[in-house]
C-alpha cells in the first residue's frame, strides 16, 4: 500500500490541468500632426515635452479572471507614449491651428514644472 502513494502524488500531479493566458494590448493613437514656427519652439516644446510629469510612464488597465487551479486569464492595456505628445500639443497649441509659435512654446515650458 506505501509504494501506491508516491505513484498517486505523481498521477495526481500530471493529470491537473491549468490554463494560464497573458494578454497585453497596447492602444496607442496617432500622433496629433503639427508643424513649429521656427526650430526654436520646437526644441522649446520638445525640452518641456520631456519635463512633463508621467510623459515617460504609460497607464496600465489590467483585468484578471481565475478561477483556482483550473484557469487564469490576465489582460493589460497600456497607452502608447504618443498620449502623452498630444496631451502636450493640445495644452501648447492655444489657438488650435497646428503650429505651435515661440510664444505658445515659452508659454507651455513655463507650465511645466
Amino acid at each position: 500500500m506505501k509504494s501506491l502513494a508516491p505513484l498517486f502524488l505523481a498521477a495526481s500531479g500530471l493529470l491537473c490541468g491549468c490554463i494560464h493566458t497573458h494578454e497585453t494590448i497596447v492602444h496607442d493613437e496617432s500622433r496629433t500632426p503639427v508643424s513649429f514656427e521656427s526650430d526654436a519652439a520646437a526644441r522649446t516644446f520638445y525640452e518641456a515635452l520631456s519635463r512633463v510629469p508621467n510623459s515617460g510612464k504609460h497607464s496600465e488597465s489590467k483585468t484578471e479572471i481565475s478561477i483556482p487551479i483550473v484557469f487564469d486569464h490576465e489582460r493589460k492595456v497600456v497607452t502608447g507614449p504618443n498620449h502623452a505628445f498630444n496631451d502636450a500639443v493640445a495644452r501648447c497649441d492655444t489657438n488650435h491651428d497646428g503650429v505651435i509659435t515661440e510664444q505658445e512654446a515659452r508659454i507651455f515650458a513655463t507650465t511645466v514644472k
